[in-house]
């Protein structure tokens, strides 16, 4: 009895990090971390 109260808890918490391990992993873009952005034109002219 024990023993599947412990399974059934496991198969819980794992599918609970299955879960948010999904919806973080598809909230980062990671092409965007692997791109170089271009450096912006200065527009702060002090002439």
């Amino acid at each position: 009895m024990q023993t599947w109260i412990l399974i059934g808890i496991m198969v819980i918490l794992g599918s609970v990090a299955t879960f948010l391990m999904y919806y973080i992993n598809s909230a980062m873009n990671y092409d965007d971390a692997e791109r170089i952005d271009e450096v912006p034109q200065n527009t702060f002219n002090q002439n």
